[in-house]
């Protein structure tokens, strides 16, 4: 582990490698787990704000669900997340493109330009996983099966997880601290 400031860096995000490979898992991240995407409080809220401008990307189930359940739900961890359709791992904010590819709603609603913010910074960061202890956040790498096209890919191409990650990671995070990890990796 490496520490910048209150935050303590896995390895992991230096030395694998990860490229989404979205033609081949077809966006399985959205669709399966056991809970729904974390949420902050502060996208629970913009979320809740542009609802109205979200809701044509997303699917008469998920809409139902959105209805029912609200914005956001709490989970088994009594964390914030997306709610999920019915007894499927499906996110309710999710809707499938012609071929069969998992999408997220609030994602295209913000690159058409409907929105101000990208979908959920949990699922922009992914593999990344952020932790908030009392004085540290804690960032790890997730390795999960169905992102085995990922790291095929990021291992052929020889792309470390942080770079993969570089917009998300100064999205949540800042400039200095994306530069600061290029500094780190270049020592490693």
């Amino acid at each position: 582990m490496i520490q910048i400031d209150d935050k303590i860096i896995s390895f992991d995000l230096f030395e694998k490698h990860f490229i989404c490979d979205l033609p081949k898992c077809l966006g399985a991240c959205c669709v399966h787990g056991d809970s729904g995407a974390p949420l902050e409080k502060e996208e629970k809220e913009l979320i809740e704000n542009h609802i109205d401008k979200i809701k044509p990307y997303l699917t008469s189930e998920g809409l139902l669900v959105i209805e029912q359940c609200g914005v956001a739900t709490v989970d088994f961890d009594d964390e914030l997340v997306t709610p999920l359709i019915g007894d499927k791992e499906e996110c309710a904010y999710s809707f499938f493109s012609s071929n069969g590819t998992c999408l997220c709603g609030i994602e295209k609603a913000y690159r058409n330009g409907d929105i101000p913010f990208n979908k959920p910074v949990s699922c922009h960061l992914y593999p990344i996983r952020i932790k908030n202890f009392d004085n540290i956040t804690a960032l790890n790498y997730d390795q999960w099966h169905i992102c085995e096209p990922a790291r095929n890919l990021g291992n052929k191409e020889q792309l470390p997880v942080f770079m993969f990650l570089k917009e998300p990671i100064i999205r949540k995070f800042g400039e200095k601290f994306f530069d600061d990890l290029v500094e780190i990796a270049k020592q490693i």
